[in-house]
């Protein structure tokens, strides 16, 4: 039986795929730095104790693997830590790499987000190996920073301008989850082919914190921030300064940009489904938003 494996485990995106696999009979392995940590248990899914920057514990990890999801945190080393383990992945034999990837991915962009993403891209299409690449809009799950202030306050704050009518085009993360999980357990039908996930519509911040009204029952209201007050919120949170820089240059990009991002049907094409909704989240975690 063919062997996938699963990097980021507990994470937004690799935790769905495992969730999903545990319901399959393929063999699983998970890159852990911690396997104690595991939060998916499942008899077909074992847990690799490893590090992305560690490339012998890769290439242990990586042996007998057939497809691999690959995604790592978001940081300005995260275009190395891909190179690092797509030669790990190449050298033992993996046949295929899912790589998680953003809308807008381009080496030569000006902004560093989009930079950082296309360079990544470009160290897998040019490894040899065959590939998927998944362009991802922005995630639900980037909204549970939200929910204390949410339940609390009934604001949810962000640099989207004034009035918040910035237009995103956002995946729930558990789309992310079955999309990967599946081409992971048919790799050859996806050869060397980029998607982009998004769900079925533009949203912005004023008609989410309307949702939110509904779903809650309860006002809850946008409420705007400066670029230099999300920037020292993030430093208190102790993200590096040039990856709060880069976040500051991608939310005025957002707001400045003159055609709306993508939306597409790659997710109804490959699920059969159409994508979940931005409502049908907010009542899956109504508890936590509450």
């Amino acid at each position: 039986m063919k062997t996938i494996f699963v990097t980021g485990g507990t994470g937004n995106n690799g935790k769905p795929i495992l969730e999903t696999l545990a319901q399959t009979d393929f063999s699983v392995k998970a890159l852990l730095r911690d396997p104690s940590k595991a939060v998916v248990q499942a008899a077909n899914i074992r847990y690799i104790q490893g590090d992305m920057d560690d490339v012998a514990s890769l290439e242990k990890a990586l042996e007998d693997v057939h497809s691999a999801f690959l995604v790592t945190a978001y940081s300005e080393s995260f275009p190395l830590q891909h190179k690092r383990f797509i030669e790990a992945a190449k050298k033992v034999g993996v046949k295929h790499i899912v790589q998680l990837s953003g809308i807008g991915a381009d080496p030569k962009a000006e902004i560093l987000t989009a930079k950082w993403l296309g360079e990544a891209e470009q160290h897998l299409m040019s490894s040899g190996l065959n590939w998927t690449i998944l362009r991802a809009g922005s995630f639900t799950n980037n909204f549970f920073a939200n929910a204390e202030s949410i339940a609390k306050e009934g604001i949810i704050a962000a640099p989207y301008g004034p009035s918040g009518e910035a237009p995103l085009s956002i995946i729930d993360n558990r789309d992310i989850g079955a999309v990967a999980a599946k081409i992971l357990t048919e790799a050859e039908d996806h050869k060397d082919k980029i998607y982009h996930l998004t769900g079925n519509t533009h949203l912005n911040y004023k008609q989410i914190a309307g949702l939110f009204t509904k779903v809650l029952n309860k006002t809850i209201t946008y409420q705007s921030v400066t670029d230099l007050d999300a920037k020292n919120e993030l430093l208190q949170w102790q993200v590096p300064e040039l990856v709060a820089d880069s976040l500051v240059e991608l939310w005025a990009s957002i707001r400045n940009s003159k055609t709306p991002p993508p939306i597409t049907d790659d997710v109804e094409r490959i699920l059969g489904r159409k994508p979940k909704t931005f409502e049908q989240f907010i009542r899956d975690h109504s508890k936590t938003f509450s």
